[in-house]
C-alpha cells in the first residue's frame, strides 16, 4: 500500500469520526491517489493535482473535484512540507442550474415514457415509473426515495418512514390510498419479478440490486429529452439536472403542476386528476404562501384552500418529530421509535373505529373519549402492560402539548385529552382530572 493510501484512509476516517458521511468525497479521492499510484508519485503537486481534476471532461465536476483534492493536500501539508496545495480559483466556481417548474402535460409524459422504457413486460418500466411518481406526490429527495426500504414502506397504514436524511432527520409521511395502491401493485409486480429478494431495498433494479444513483440520473436525463424538456449535449439546462429538481418541494405557483399524481389504479398509469390529498409538503408550501400571494390563484382553482385539517394533522405531527423531539429536545433514537411505534398503534386504531386513513384524521378526531378508547384497547385486546400503557399515554400526552402551542383554537380539546390519568398497578381504566398529571 503506498504511503498516499494509507495518509487517505486514516484522513477518511478522521472526516468520517468527525460525523461527516463522506462517502463521495473518499471515493474521489481514492480515484485521485489511484492517478497518483499509476504515476509513481507520493507527494501531491499542483501541476498532478490540476491534471487529474481535468481529467473528465465536465467542466461544473471540477470544482468538485477541486475541493476535495485541496482540503486532503491541507491535511497533507501539516506532516509532509511538500505538498502543494492547489489555489482556490484555479477552476470555474459551479453554478447551479435555475430550477424548472415542471407543468402537468410534462410530468404525465415523463410518466408515461418511464413506463415504456425497455426491456417490454419487465419490472424496469414499473420501477421508474414509481420511483418518479412518488418522488412527486411524497415531495421526496430522490435520494431518500432510493434509501426506503421495505420496513420502511408501510402499505397497511400508507405511512413512509424517512430516516436519517439531511442533517441527521428522520419523519413519517403519510400516503393517499390511491398512492399505496400503485405502490402495492409495484410490490406484487417486483416479489413476482425476483425468485428472492437481493436488497432490503424497495425500489431495486432489474435484477433485484440496489438502484444506483448514477443510472436513476442517466433515465431520468434520457427520458427529459425523448418528451423535449432537455435537448442533447446542453449540459446548463434551466429544468435541473436531477431527478429531483423538477418535482422536490414546489413553490406555491407550481403546487397544481406538481400536486396532482396521487391518484392511480393499481395497474395503470399514475393518473394526475386529484389534487387534495397528496404530500403534506405541497400543502405546507400553500400555508406559508398565504391566501392573498398572488401565486395561489392556481391553487384556488382546484376546490379553495387545500390545507384542509386533514392534512393539518400530518404537518402537526412531523413538526412535533423533528422540531420538538429532535431539534429542539434531542430525544433519543430509542424515544423516537417508541413515539412511532405509539402513532402507528393509534392510526391502526382509528382505522378499525373510525374508518378512516391516517391522510383523512384531524386533529379534532383525537378527543379524550378516542384516546381513551384507544389505551382501553391496548390493554384488554392486546394485552399491554399497564407500563407500556403509561408509555403510550405520554408519548401521546407530549404530542397535545406541543399542539397546545401550535393550535390554540383546540385548546378545550386538548386539556382533556392532557387531564388523562397515567394507570397503576390496580387501575382498569382511564379516568378524567381536572388537575395536571
Amino acid at each position: 500500500m503506498s504511503r498516499l493510501r494509507t495518509a487517505l484512509e486514516r484522513y477518511v476516517g478522521m472526516r468520517q469520526g468527525l460525523g461527516y458521511k463522506y462517502h463521495g468525497p473518499a471515493r474521489r479521492l481514492s480515484d485521485f491517489v489511484t492517478f497518483m499510484e499509476a504515476r509513481g508519485a507520493e507527494t501531491i503537486t499542483t501541476a498532478l493535482a490540476m491534471k487529474w481534476v481535468t481529467l473528465i471532461g465536465r467542466q461544473p465536476s471540477w470544482s468538485i473535484r477541486l475541493t476535495d483534492v485541496r482540503c486532503f493536500a491541507q491535511h497533507l501539508a501539516h506532516f509532509d512540507p511538500m505538498t502543494e496545495v492547489p489555489p482556490q480559483d484555479a477552476v470555474p466556481p459551479a453554478r447551479r442550474a435555475k430550477p424548472y417548474i415542471c407543468t402537468d402535460a410534462e410530468i404525465t409524459a415523463l410518466l408515461a415514457a418511464a413506463l415504456a422504457l425497455p426491456p417490454a413486460n419487465a419490472l424496469r418500466p414499473w420501477t421508474y415509473h414509481c420511483l418518479f411518481g412518488l418522488i412527486a406526490v411524497a415531495g421526496l429527495r430522490h435520494s431518500e426515495a432510493l434509501d426506503l426500504r421495505r420496513d420502511d414502506v408501510d402499505l397497511d397504514q400508507g405511512v413512509l418512514t424517512i430516516r436519517e436524511t439531511k442533517f441527521g432527520k428522520s419523519r413519517l409521511v403519510p400516503l393517499h390510498a390511491t398512492t399505496v395502491a400503485v405502490l402495492s401493485d409495484y410490490a406484487a409486480r417486483r416479489d413476482a419479478h425476483l425468485v428472492a429478494p437481493r436488497s432490503p431495498y424497495f425500489f431495486v433494479a432489474e435484477q433485484g440490486g440496489r438502484l444506483l444513483h448514477q443510472y436513476v440520473h442517466r433515465v431520468f436525463w434520457q427520458l427529459s429529452r425523448q418528451i423535449g424538456l432537455r435537448q442533447r449535449g446542453q449540459r446548463k439546462w434551466s429544468a435541473g439536472s436531477r431527478s429531483s429538481s423538477p418535482f422536490r418541494r414546489p413553490g406555491p405557483d407550481q403546487l397544481v403542476s406538481c400536486g396532482r399524481r396521487c391518484r392511480a389504479g393499481a395497474a395503470g398509469p399514475l393518473d394526475l386528476s386529484r389534487p387534495r390529498q397528496c404530500s403534506r409538503h405541497l400543502l405546507v408550501s400553500i400555508r406559508r404562501a398565504g391566501a392573498n400571494d398572488p401565486c395561489c390563484a392556481t391553487a384556488g382553482a382546484v376546490g379553495g384552500s387545500l390545507m384542509s385539517a386533514s392534512n393539518d394533522l400530518a404537518v402537526l405531527i412531523e413538526r412535533w418529530f423533528t422540531d420538538r423531539l429532535m431539534r429542539h429536545r434531542g430525544v433519543s433514537s430509542n424515544t423516537i421509535a417508541s413515539d412511532r411505534v405509539t402513532f402507528r398503534l393509534l392510526f391502526a386504531f382509528a382505522q378499525t373505529r373510525l374508518g378512516r386513513s391516517p391522510t383523512q384524521l384531524t386533529l379534532r378526531d383525537l378527543d379524550a373519549p378516542f384516546i381513551g378508547a384507544f389505551l382501553e384497547d391496548l390493554e384488554t385486546l392486546r394485552s399491554a402492560s399497564v407500563r407500556t400503557r403509561n408509555l403510550r399515554l405520554t408519548a401521546i400526552r407530549s404530542f397535545f402539548r406541543y399542539a397546545s402551542f401550535e393550535e390554540p383554537a383546540h385548546s378545550a380539546q386538548i386539556q382533556r385529552v392532557l387531564a388523562i390519568r397515567a394507570s397503576d398497578a390496580t387501575s382498569d381504566s382511564f379516568s378524567f382530572s381536572p388537575g395536571r398529571d
